[in-house]
């Protein structure tokens, strides 16, 4: 499962996941330019580019995770695999991420100054009062994080077919923003939809990763019990 994360995260985000899953399903977190061990490297992100570097790498049955930004960038990353003739996931997750066609308007904030900006995710997300408050946090994470939500704002949704795989959407019951029946929009853009949820608001990727790692460990097995060829009768005996 390729994971993608909210903004301003990296992939250090998902590195105790790998212990949560079965050995079966392995974790392969996405390592996005700008952050992290590639924070030396301009923050750009393109789905087409991530999208050629899955295309190398895609060999067996997959599922795409994203989370907020991740989500959003997560689909644009499947509509690209889909033009390069890549095989469809067997799920794609977005989680805490409204639907392409919908507005983000918590994306918006970021025309504000820093303080007001901050602000803005502290009070509407529910983001770490740390990011607004702690300077030496503040200075590394925003401009990552400013260029993350400033993608999202540029983001424009193009009609297309829907994705050829079931989307699979998790929403936090106390997320205020991609709320759970604002999410079930997503259903317009796959082939079948479910909606799973979390008692949590919207980074329940950090605060009830448990919960979380449980429900998509639950429905990903079903999905490769689906993807499974099938069994061949045992041969009738004679006598």
């Amino acid at each position: 499962m390729f994971c993608l994360p909210f903004s301003g995260g990296g992939a250090s985000l998902f590195h105790g996941w790998c212990r949560l899953f079965p050995p079966e399903i392995e974790i392969s977190p996405l390592h996005l330019p700008g952050r992290e061990e590639r924070i030396g490297e301009p923050p750009d992100v393109s789905p087409a580019e991530i999208a050629e570097v899955l295309a190398g790498r895609i060999d067996l049955p997959y599922a795409v995770y994203g989370h907020s930004f991740g989500g959003r960038l997560g689909f644009e990353v499947l509509r690209s695999l889909r033009a390069l003739g890549v095989a469809a996931p067997v799920r794609f997750y977005p989680a805490a991420s409204l639907p392409p066609d919908a507005s983000d308007t918590v994306a918006q904030c970021v025309e504000l100054p820093d303080g007001p900006f901050l602000n803005a995710l502290v009070q509407r997300l529910g983001a770490p009062p740390d990011l607004r408050d702690l300077p030496e946090l503040r200075q590394l994470l925003l401009p990552v994080l400013r260029h993350d939500m400033a993608w999202c704002h540029r983001y424009r949704y193009h009609p297309g077919l829907p994705l050829q795989t079931a989307i699979v959407a998790v929403a936090g019951t106390a997320d205020t923003e991609a709320t759970p029946a604002k999410m079930r929009a997503w259903a317009r853009h796959g082939e079948r939809f479910r909606l799973l949820t979390v008692p949590a608001g919207h980074f329940f990727l950090q605060t009830a990763t448990r919960r979380l790692t449980a429900l998509l460990t639950q429905d990903l097995l079903r999905a490769l019990d689906e993807t499974a060829p099938p069994v061949p009768p045992e041969p009738a005996e004679t006598l």
